[in-house]
């Protein structure tokens, strides 16, 4: 094996390094912008090394040219390659000089146009050559041809085929490939009991009973219903009526001062909406009446700072039991971990209102036609009697409704109970 010249630590202590000193950092807040900045320094780490260097060019790169060091720069626009370096002609030759430019991402597919106006933003000529990399879920979803003197990789498959191609830095290749495919994605590892929190007749009655507050609070502040959010980019699944960046909504989230029910406007803070499980007439008249006295004041929807601090708790605080079955039905209805295993969120408009008997998000398998929708959910009935997801694979013209639940069995962990559910769904595209 050749002689390794680094380490991992040096690697990352750079990385951290270079990466603080990096314009605007202290103003980055999206993580996935963080990790690709690491990863660009990271990567610069690495082909420092010329034989390293050479290795990449032969194996990723697919060119047998040589190149100066390749530097991750700043980018100086939206469209710049995080890294760049000169391609260097073999002696003799007669054709223009060329530039290597690599871009990174680990979040989202390249898609066809923004490759293209990557590889011209390192100029005209013909020789000129972009290499992209991103996670391999997105690398699968590109849609499209590949434009010319361009080259696509996954991070998978550039840890691979490096740690074959350049052994003396197996641990630096290994480790960038682990942060690229993994690099902001929920972890659904909780340490809770998934058997015991879904199967409980108890805690699906009082899941159910927040929802119900959660509805009756969206009709009567908002005129509507809750449904799961489709908004691009987002890590997390977010069950929400009204929200957006302008305006104060309504989310169903972690549990605070004992409601999962909160006002929520986004970049802000969320604010408990004070009102809990509701057992007697007398809470629910005066959960009703704090509802209408909010109705009446329209400011808190469109002004910041309007709403008021969380008021004193209506009813009894949510038990412990309702936020962990929670934290597993998220993990389950999680946009990320669904697109990695080759789903997409329905528009909007397609998507379940929540109802009195059914919770559910509707997506579509990628490169299936639009018409067939897939669907998970939970309920059924009015009165719930456990939280064990059921996945779907709607109607359609050509084939008829099919439909699973899926119970996590005793000692499963987290992960592998999601997965459970996740893999169910996929089953249901095999036909």
């Amino acid at each position: 094996m050749a002689r390794s010249y680094a380490s991992v630590g040096q690697m990352l202590t750079y990385a951290v390094d270079r990466s603080v000193l990096s314009p605007g950092i202290e103003d980055w807040q999206d993580g996935h912008t963080r990790a690709e900045v690491m990863l660009r320094h990271m990567l610069e780490f690495a082909l420092m090394a010329p034989r390293s260097r050479s290795a990449f060019l032969r194996t990723i790169a697919k060119t047998e040219a040589t190149t100066s060091n390749i530097i991750a720069a700043p980018r100086l626009r939206a469209a710049s390659p995080d890294l760049i370096a000169e391609m260097l002609p073999p002696v003799g030759a007669v054709e223009d000089g060329a530039r290597l430019g690599i871009a990174l991402s680990t979040d989202g597919a390249f898609q066809p146009a923004r490759l293209q106006k990557l590889r011209d933003a390192l100029g005209s000529s013909s020789h000129h050559l972009l290499v992209a990399i991103s996670r391999t879920a997105d690398h699968r979803a590109l849609e499209g041809e590949v434009p010319p003197g361009v080259v696509t990789t996954s991070w998978s498959r550039l840890r691979a085929r490096m740690v074959k191609a350049d052994p003396g830095h197996a641990a630096l290749w290994d480790t960038i490939g682990e942060i690229g495919e993994h690099a902001g994605r929920p972890i659904a590892q909780f340490p809770v009991d998934a058997r015991r929190l879904l199967t409980k007749a108890r805690t699906a009655r009082e899941f159910r009973a927040h929802l119900d507050v959660l509805q009756s609070a969206s009709r009567t502040l908002l005129g509507t219903s809750a449904h799961f959010s489709t908004r691009r980019g987002q890590t997390a699944a977010h069950l929400q009526s009204g929200v957006s960046l302008q305006k104060t909504g309504l989310e169903f989230g972690e549990v605070e001062h004992g409601s999962p029910v909160r006002f929520q406007r986004r970049g802000t803070e969320p604010v408990p909406l004070g009102i809990g499980l509701l057992t007697s007439e007398e809470e629910q008249a005066a959960a009703q009446e704090r509802l209408e006295g909010l109705a009446r004041r329209t400011a808190w929807r469109t002004e910041e700072g309007a709403l008021p601090a969380a008021p004193e708790l209506i009813g009894t605080a949510a038990s412990p039991d309702v936020e962990e079955a929670r934290l597993v039905l998220w993990a389950i209805l999680n946009p990320m971990l669904l697109r990695d295993r080759g789903f997409d969120l329905a528009p909007s408009r397609r998507q379940p209102a929540l109802t009195s008997t059914i919770m559910g998000l509707r997506l579509l398998h990628r490169g299936e036609d639009r018409e067939t929708t897939y669907r998970i959910w939970v309920g059924g009935e009015r009165e719930w009697h456990s939280l064990i997801p059921k996945v779907t694979r709607e109607e359609s013209p050509s084939h008829p409704e099919e439909t699973y639940a899926i119970a996590p069995r005793k000692n499963q962990s987290t992960a592998d109970f999601v997965w459970e559910v996740h893999k169910a769904l996929r089953s249901l595209t095999i036909r």
